[in-house]
């Protein structure tokens, strides 16, 4: 038997909690009523287990429906967590807050005895908007159970859901960093983790209602964001950083120029042994001098302006060192030729690919500064070009870049791409010591952007998180591939006009029809191009498909400082999207022509509107 347990109401919001942590909320403002349920999927151990990367597949055999029991206490409600069998498992104390047309849960004072916790309860809904790769509005149920954790699976801290013309939007404006989404079927809501093993630190999510779509969910952490200093325009950025200028509307080439192969990480990867004795031996792709060539040839192709960024030029080569990387390696030319390839004139900005997050045995530094789980052992993390990488705490890596600054910053480097920094999940270290929580590992993240653009480079990184926004000029992003009807650009309605986006162009492995696919996808979401090079074969069978997509790039030019301000479906294969310079685009991803208010658009094509006002 549930009763009413706490109640307030404004001139937007009336809102009542029940003791069994089910609420009704009825915005006044459109006149829609929301109701969250009576249980929330709880995980019977830890959420997150210590790897590097969370498990974002939940199953059903860790999880079980956890209700709830509550009682007021003074002006907080206790909340008890109740298992499968009705047990009390223990109990948590909440806050409830109408500020504005703001409806705040705040999750405080614990139990230890619970290893994690989800609530409040989710909200009824007909679909789902999470800011997953280029953006998801899931409309089918999901198949399966499913943790986010931010910033590496969502890049954005919020999420949202529809019904019908309306629809809400949840921001975890406290504790984010030990936060995630738990999903399942059509539901969502938040789910919180301990802080080195504890529950410490402020936990609050912030729910809005709204009519309208995703769009208006986006606007509404837009106006957020601005709000919390989660934003800088690029306009503001090419100010303060003129190599920015250069980037802006145009693509980048990324150029590889060696790495170090290590026969034995086949047998790691659990792949077929060359035959005889393998050695490592470094595999050089391009000198210095050849990547002077590669430069000539793009700008013959019609490349007159963008990024350039190197690839392995650090010592032994691609994440052969990090994050020892000095002295270049030798093999691919002098120092002065480096310095030759780095001082492209405008308007080409070169970068230089480096990396503070990862830390390889094979460098001279190891172990210092590596995170170190409660076992003390070090925290791996992927597999790559050098072997196995290890997770270095975020105030070492700093060190380490400041360190390297004294022999890089006396380059004529105009421009830093930082892989993997704003890509995954906050780590905590337990060395005595040089402890380290989710919430400083952010924090030393930020000190790290921060040194960078003191030096006035233009700085790139990888994936997206909203915490870098503001000092972040380039991203590359993951998880960019199209599904019909459900990709939508939630990280463009909010960012487009803050930071670059570029998305791979892959003429060797795509057939011409997939590209022209990729093209208008990048248009409509109004992602950059960027293309890869690891020789001059490479670079022949990439040349022509290079040279006739430019028109890609006259449109992003013209549109690369606006705010996109909607985006909609006109079928599942025909997309729009406007931008506050009057600029409207629509793209056909279908096979047949498409009319639109008497407007033709071609199939694999597109149509460019302007306002006439």
């Amino acid at each position: 038997m549930k009763n009413k347990l706490w109640s307030a109401e404004n001139e937007y919001l009336s809102v009542v909690v029940h003791s069994d942590a089910s609420v009704i909320i009825y915005d006044k403002v459109n006149g829609e009523t929301w109701c969250m349920g009576a249980a929330a999927l709880q995980e019977a151990g830890p959420i997150n287990e210590g790897h590097v990367w969370l498990r974002t597949e939940r199953s059903i055999c860790e999880q079980f429906p956890g209700r709830f029991r509550g009682e007021r206490e003074g002006e907080s409600c206790r909340f008890t967590l109740l298992g499968r069998e009705g047990e009390p498992l223990g109990d948590f104390r909440c806050r409830f807050v109408l500020d504005g047309s703001w409806f705040d849960c705040q999750v405080v004072d614990i139990d230890e005895a619970l290893p994690s916790l989800v609530f409040p309860t989710p909200i009824e809904s007909e679909s789902l908007v999470v800011p997953q790769g280029v953006g998801r509005w899931i409309k089918k149920p999901l198949s399966q159970r499913h943790f986010w954790v931010f910033p590496a699976h969502l890049s954005m801290r919020w999420f949202g859901g529809l019904r019908g013309r309306h629809g809400w939007i949840a921001v975890v404006d406290q504790g984010y960093q030990d936060a995630g989404v738990m999903a399942a079927n059509m539901t969502a809501t938040t789910g919180w983790f301990k802080s080195m093993n504890r529950w410490q630190g402020q936990r609050s999510v912030r729910f809005r209602f709204v009519e309208g779509n995703y769009v208006e969910l986006a606007k509404v952490f837009r106006s957020y964001a601005k709000a919390k200093g989660l934003f800088r325009s690029l306009v503001e950025k090419a100010q303060t950083t003129p190599a920015l200028v250069n980037m802006i509307g145009s693509r980048a080439l990324f150029l590889w120029q060696c790495r170090t192969i290590h026969p034995e990480c086949r047998e790691d990867r659990m792949q077929p042994s060359l035959e005889g004795e393998q050695s490592p031996y470094l595999k050089v792709h391009q000198t210095h001098e050849a990547c002077i060539d590669m430069v000539e040839a793009v700008k013959d192709a019609g490349m007159t302006r963008g990024l350039v960024t190197l690839c392995g030029w650090i010592n032994g080569g691609y994440d052969e060192s990090h994050p020892d990387v000095w002295p270049p390696e030798p093999a691919l030319g002098s120092i002065d030729s480096l310095k030759k390839l780095l001082s492209q004139p405008d308007p080409l900005t070169v970068a230089l690919h480096d990396n503070y997050q990862d830390i390889y045995k094979q460098s001279p530094s190891w172990p210092e500064g590596v995170v170190r789980m409660p076992n003390d052992m070090p925290m791996p993390g992927g597999y790559w070009a050098g072997g196995q990488a290890y997770i270095l705490n975020s105030k070492n890596s700093l060190d380490y870049l400041k360190r390297n600054w004294e022999h890089i910053g006396k380059l004529p480097v105009r421009a830093v791409y930082c892989d993997t920094t704003t890509a995954v999940q906050f780590y905590e270290s337990y060395e005595p010591g040089n402890e380290q929580t989710r919430s400083q590992d952010e924090a030393g993240k930020l000190e790290l952007l921060r040194f960078y653009k003191e030096q006035a480079v233009v700085l790139g990184s990888e994936g997206a998180s909203d915490f870098s926004v503001a000092h972040i000029d380039f991203l590359l992003p993951f998880d960019q591939e199209r599904v019909a009807g459900e990709t939508i650009p939630l990280w463009g309605l909010v960012y487009h006009d803050t930071i670059i986006r570029y998305t791979v162009s892959n003429a060797i492995e795509s057939s011409a029809g997939d590209l022209r696919k990729q093209w208008l996808a990048q248009m409509v979401w109004g992602h950059q191009m960027r293309w890869y090079s690891a020789s001059k074969d490479e670079w022949e069978q990439s040349r022509t498909a290079f040279s006739e997509s430019f028109y890609v790039d006259d449109w992003l030019e013209r549109v690369a400082t606006s705010e996109m301000v909607s985006h909609r479906f006109l079928s599942d294969e025909v997309e729009e999207t406007v931008f506050d310079n009057g600029l409207t685009l629509r793209v056909n991803f279908s096979s047949e022509d498409y009319e639109h208010s008497g407007v033709n658009v071609p199939a694999l094509g597109y149509r460019i509107s302007e306002d006439p006002q």
